[in-house]
């Protein structure tokens, strides 16, 4: 019976929803050091943008995990690339951003030139406030070297992602588990002569 409680007990306390703190904080990086980091590094104009919405598909479910709070805020962003430092990236890219500056999301405007260090989650590309971007004047070359950008479309591979929040749960839950199996379990009654 109370193994039976202590696991009630483990499911109620996994249950429970976790508050996020939105804060940013970014360290100071080179332009070389964000480029290290980043699994594409591309400069480039906004052409477009939209809300990250229903009609987004697949978009929308990497909105909900992506490192900004929620899709509230979120905007995928359509850049006309003209040049390319690092990675798999075409002549245009759609980019997640957006969301609340106080958890790090980036916000361009439309006609502005930046310098995107981004990563690929398998279905778009992302950046952050603490990516390191840096907004390029029109005729401004970047501060890297740059070849054109790859064919139209390019897409990197996906890399393998490891679900760090449901190995967690699990963790906890195999922790609680355990502890509560060596609290109680029981112990043969012992005679007394």
């Amino acid at each position: 019976m109370r193994l039976l409680l202590a696991l009630a007990a483990a499911f109620a306390l996994a249950a429970l929803p976790i508050d996020q703190v939105a804060a940013c904080s970014c360290a100071q990086t080179t332009v070389e050091e964000a480029a290290a980091n980043a699994q594409a590094v591309f400069a480039g104009t906004v052409v477009d943008q939209r809300p990250v919405g229903r009609e987004d598909g697949p978009l929308r479910a990497v909105a909900a995990t992506a490192p900004m709070p929620g899709p509230l805020g979120q905007v995928i962003y359509t850049f006309k690339v003209d040049g390319v430092a690092k990675g798999e990236v075409g002549a245009q890219v759609e980019l997640l951003g957006g969301g609340d500056g106080a958890s790090c999301g980036m916000s361009f405007g439309i006609g502005e030139r930046w310098l995107v260090f981004a990563s690929w989650d398998g279905a778009v590309h992302t950046t952050s406030l603490c990516a390191g971007n840096l907004m390029l004047a029109p005729d401004e070359a970047p501060p890297l070297p740059m070849s054109a950008p790859g064919a139209e479309g390019a897409v990197p591979d996906a890399p393998m992602q490891i679900p760090w929040t449901a190995l967690g749960v699990l963790g906890a839950v195999a922790l609680i588990l355990g502890a509560s199996w060596f609290a109680f379990r029981s112990e043969p009654p012992r005679r007394i002569s």
